[in-house]
């Protein structure tokens, strides 16, 4: 009834703006720079004419470089808005669903991998882990996400709940997938990435599938794979969503 009632009233997901402190920071900067740019003509008018011919070139490249923080934090706005959602169907629309698996996303965030699921395994189950930091995604949290689930009509089958992704609490050979998207890389180092890579391992069922999006260790994912015997080990080319590549890793457990 909740569900109905949401999508009545016209409300809409809300997956979350990603790296905030990183777009915050594009936008200040350049926006500082910018103004700085415009205001150059008044400031030069009061030093001497010699130093106001040097500084004029600085104020024009210190424009240039405003002018590109702020397109750079507009392209990850876009990738956190529009991007990220249009990778994700691309990635699970590639995957073979029967509709009744149960799938496991590790890192879940505000949802986007969870509902995405969801709504591919109609007699299905999905559920959402994550730690909830909020310098991840703004206000990064399970009602959030919980919220997100609600208003795209799927919470009756997906869940989200804390816990981390290097001690997953689940029994083995419990899921039919795992998916995972941008969260593996917040992990301190290596020795934790392969950690959590166990844990999804453990966790999936023989003949079980794995969808890894991440900006970094794409490979280095890949490389683990294979050595624990997954078939159909796959990494996808680099999508520039949020301007550090982005590689998908899919492949079948043996």
């Amino acid at each position: 009834m909740s569900e109905r009632k949401s999508q009545e009233r016209g409300e809409r997901p809300d997956y979350g703006v990603d790296a905030p402190d990183v777009v915050r920071r594009f936008l200040t900067v350049g926006s500082v720079a910018i103004v700085l740019q415009f205001a150059a003509p008044s400031l030069l008018a009061m030093v001497p004419v010699s130093y106001a011919q040097i500084l004029q070139g600085t104020a024009r490249s210190l424009g240039w470089m405003g002018y590109g923080f702020v397109a750079t934090a507009c392209l990850m706005l876009w990738g956190s808005r529009v991007g990220k959602l249009r990778l994700r169907d691309r990635v699970l629309d590639a995957l073979p669903w029967r509709g009744d698996e149960r799938v496991l996303d590790v890192g879940c965030g505000r949802g986007l991998m969870t509902a995405g699921v969801a709504q591919r395994v109609p007699n299905g189950q999905v559920i959402g882990v994550d730690v909830w930091r909020s310098q991840d995604q703004v206000r990064n949290g399970p009602d959030a996400a919980r919220r997100n689930l609600r208003i795209e009509g799927v919470a009756a089958r997906a869940e989200v709940r804390t816990a981390d992704m290097r001690r997953l609490p689940f029994d083995a050979a419990g899921f039919d997938a795992v998916v995972s998207s941008w969260a593996l890389h917040h992990l301190a180092g290596a020795d934790e990435r392969v950690q959590a890579l166990r844990e999804i391992d453990r966790v999936l069922k023989p003949g079980g599938r794995v969808a890894l999006i991440d900006i970094r260790h794409g490979h280095a994912y890949a490389a683990w794979l294979r050595e624990r015997g997954y078939a159909q080990v796959r990494v996808s080319g680099p999508n520039f969503l949020f301007l550090v590549p982005t590689l998908t890793v899919t492949a079948q457990k043996g």
